[in-house]
């Protein structure tokens, strides 16, 4: 793995900031506080997510709701990009689903799945899913100081727990207790088998008298068989007669009920025939008055029609003359009323209205002269038109007087023809009534004759109620003695079956038996040689592997211890428990006793150390290029700050990230990334 750059969004004290990794070495540098470790935890986070070393509570900025890291790598050559969420939920901080993107393809996970599919990138054992963090990342990878010196400060047990699980090592105690196991319970099965297999001579007993048992079971139910098919045979027949004359005796049935119905269908016919010929007797009597009432009548005229429509035209225009004549009238009298106004008014005058002169006698007599003539006009042309109306009025009423004995002339007429219509209707109602009787005493002498015939083969069955009695009678009889056989036949099937049955699960338990007998041997050499051999192999494999890391381990640590110390009066090496073992001057002194640059140095050994074997034995592991070391440098003198550069050589990784605030370490790294932080907030400087 080789990590190229990561993103913080609200993680500690970076708001959004991206920082960058080149190859070779790195060194993150800056004051206590301002944010270098935040760098390391977050890529922690960012591949295995939170842990309880490394809660969400941890890593979101105090006062944000979310925060996110995106961590930019590459793995065997292969980009990949990683990004996990967290969020503040009333009662902690919470890790949300992100996604992963490998060969330019996104996958949304959830925390879970993007932890299982990083173990499986780095090529991590799958067991370590549901560990709460990687021993194999944080002893090879990333360890902070702090956590590499508890493994030299605890107890042996807690420290040889701890590297048999970094190595796979505690695997081999795993197998033997679940070997100790194993044997407890093949030995319980033996005594199980041991136990089932008692009664094996005594099984075989049984088995063989119920075998005996079938054979007669078997010689009884072919025994019934032919009894049982010839009464079968025989029920058979019966039943094919008793068929036969209910088929007939339905037929009676149905006979009988077509006479109910022929019965009835002539009482109704009979009744309808009354019911017509009484209707047939009455429209006789309606036809002879119809006939006797249109003598009376004339016969029609079609042309009063025609000269209805000319009297109601000459009615129209002679009433229209009339209104005419009287509006004339009316003129004639307004201008002969204005005109006798006019005269009597120009006598009357004494001086003109309008200019006050007086009017002459002379002018009142040319006036009233003029308007006498006007008026005697007026008068002749009054009583010509008066004379004219008179006239028209009394022809009119003539007119009047014509059309409406033509109407009622008319009028009789209609009824006439109504009459004649209704005539025509009864009498064609007459004839089908009488057609209608016709068919009704066809009927009723059709219906008569059936009614006889039906009677004539009602008389034929009278003997098949007692022949259908009798066969039923004798089919009870033989199906009693059918069922006591198929009874008999039945319980000693079922007998048999159960014998059967049972013979067949004591079959397979006698099998079993016989088998558990085979295996109760074949468990006894098994388990003599997991306890003699198997056990003993797990304990000398376990010791080897544990030989070799002990050998490698200490070959390792007083490399790297006597690098950074360069004295011949301090030495160290690890006992067979792998506790480190300080060597001062000729004598033995604890590890709490030594100074603080030694301290470090010890504990940067062991980190050291245990690095290069962990990657040694597990080859396969794809994060061997990267090492991070976190404040490495704790209370190391001038001279020694000054052989790290010969450690960082001798190391040769691909990539090295150091987390220091000592100056003197960028002389000899390859890359300075410089933080600072101000008001809370840390920027890449």
């Amino acid at each position: 793995m080789i990590l190229k750059n990561i993103k913080l969004n609200n993680i500690r004290s970076y708001k959004n900031q991206e920082i960058r990794f080149p190859e070779g070495s790195t060194m993150l540098s800056g004051n206590i506080g301002s944010g270098k470790s935040t760098i390391l935890l977050s890529i922690d986070f960012a591949l295995f997510g939170i842990t309880r070393d490394l809660p969400g509570s941890a890593l979101l900025r105090n006062g944000e709701k979310e925060g996110s890291v995106e961590l930019h790598c590459s793995v065997n050559e292969k980009d990949m990009i990683i990004k996990r969420n967290l969020k503040r939920t009333p009662t902690s901080v919470a890790q949300d689903s992100g996604y992963i993107i490998t060969d330019d393809q996104k996958q949304e996970l959830t925390a879970r799945e993007l932890k299982q599919k990083v173990l499986e990138i780095f090529n991590y054992p799958p067991e370590l899913l549901t560990k709460s963090k990687s021993m194999i990342y944080h002893y090879t990878v990333y360890t902070p100081q702090e956590k590499m010196k508890e493994i030299l400060l605890s107890s042996r047990e807690h420290r040889l727990e701890i590297l048999r699980k970094i190595f796979g090592i505690d695997k081999y105690k795993r197998i033997r207790d679940n070997v100790d196991l194993f044997i407890t319970s093949i030995k319980q099965k033996s005594r199980e088998l041991a136990a089932s297999i008692a009664d094996l001579e005594e099984k075989e007993e049984v088995l063989r008298d119920r075998e005996r048992k079938c054979v007669g079971l078997k010689q009884e139910v072919k025994g019934l068989l032919p009894g049982i098919s010839t009464l079968q045979s025989r029920v058979s027949e019966k039943k094919l007669e008793i068929e036969a004359l209910e088929k007939k005796i339905k037929e009676t049935e149905e006979i009988k009920s077509e006479i109910k119905t022929t019965k009835v269908s002539i009482e109704h016919k009979t009744e309808e025939r009354i019911q017509v010929e009484d209707s047939s007797k009455n429209l006789v009597s309606e036809v002879h008055e119809l006939k006797e009432f249109m003598k009376e009548f004339p016969l029609p005229n079609p042309s009063l029609a025609d000269k209805i429509l000319i009297l109601e035209k000459e009615i129209t225009g002679f009433e229209n003359q009339n209104i005419h004549s009287q509006k004339k009238i009316t003129g004639f009298e307004t201008k002969k009323e204005s005109h006798e106004k006019l005269s009597n008014e120009i006598n009357s005058l004494s001086e003109c209205p309008l200019c006050h002169q007086k009017v002459g006698e002379k002018h009142k007599h040319e006036v009233s002269t003029n308007e006498a003539k006007k008026i005697e006009k007026i008068d002749k042309e009054l009583m010509a038109l008066k004379r004219n109306f008179e006239e028209g009025t009394s022809i009119l009423e003539t007119k009047k007087e014509s059309l409406s004995e033509t109407i009622q002339t008319l009028n009789k007429q209609e009824i006439t023809l109504l009459k004649q219509k209704e005539l025509k209707s009864k009498e064609e109602q007459l004839r089908k009534l009488q057609d209608r009787i016709t068919k009704l005493n066809e009927d009723i002498e059709s219906l008569t004759a059936r009614k006889k015939e039906l009677k004539f083969r009602i008389e034929q069955q009278k003997e098949i109620d007692t022949q259908t009695l009798e066969k039923k009678q004798g089919l009870e009889k033989l199906s009693e003695n059918l069922r006591k056989l198929e009874i008999k036949k039945a319980a000693s099937e079922a007998e048999l079956n159960t014998i059967l049955s049972i013979i067949d699960d004591m079959k397979e338990e006698i099998r079993t038996k016989h088998l558990a007998k085979k295996n109760i041997s074949k468990i006894i050499q098994i388990r003599e040689w997991l306890e003699k051999q198997f056990i003993n192999i797990t304990i000398v494999m376990e010791k080897r592997i544990m030989l070799r890391v002990h050998s490698e381990l200490e070959s390792l640590i007083q490399k790297w211890f006597s690098m950074l110390v360069n004295s011949e009066t301090i030495k160290i090496c690890i006992d067979e428990e792998f506790t480190p073992v300080i060597e001062q001057n000729g004598h033995a002194t604890d590890y709490l006793h030594l100074s603080g640059g030694e301290k470090t140095s010890a504990a940067l050994a062991y980190r050291l150390a245990l690095n290069q074997v962990i990657n040694t034995l597990l080859s396969k592991i794809n994060t061997r290029n990267t090492l991070m070391l976190d404040e490495p440098t704790d209370g190391f003198s001038q001279d020694q700050l000054d052989r790290i550069r010969n450690i960082l050589e001798e190391l040769n990784t691909k990539q090295t990230i150091i987390v220091s605030h000592d100056p003197k370490i960028e002389s000899f790294v390859d890359n300075v990334v410089r933080l600072q932080k101000s008001e809370h907030i840390t920027h890449i400087i």
